[in-house]
């Protein structure tokens, strides 16, 4: 039984074969490219993403500190007077209430030792 001539179907299964390897080898060149290109921009997209959050946390914490150093410096120019401000509120304070219970204490003992006060126009 005769089934044709072997080399040239040989022949035309290779042509066929390197034709579609040749296509392949194209599409898998192209591909390559496109996916080159693809990982170019998506590094470069990154790297701009990384650089401008990277400038915009260096200015917001920039001003973050300049804010806090400005308050503290606020805060120390003022600090000793209110601090003078308030031991002196204290003090007065201090001394309103000892006068105030001593008034009251004398009041309550003279009462008590049966004596008594006679206003006068003249004094007390």
């Amino acid at each position: 039984m005769k089934t044709g001539k072997p080399t040239r179907l040989s022949e035309k299964l290779n042509a066929e074969l390197d034709t579609i390897r040749a296509e392949n080898v194209a599409s898998i060149s192209s591909h390559l490219k496109s996916f080159g290109i693809d990982l170019k921009n998506i590094v470069g997209a990154a790297q701009h993403t990384i650089a401008s959050d990277t400038r915009r946390f260096q200015t917001e914490t920039a001003s973050l500190f300049e804010t806090r150093l400005r308050s503290i410096r606020h805060w120390l120019t003022i600090s000793p007077w209110l601090i003078v401000a308030k031991v002196l509120t204290g003090i007065a304070s201090m001394m309103a209430a000892s006068f105030f219970w001593t008034v009251h204490l004398t009041r309550s003992e003279l009462t008590e030792m049966g004596l008594t006060r006679i206003e006068r126009p003249e004094g007390t």
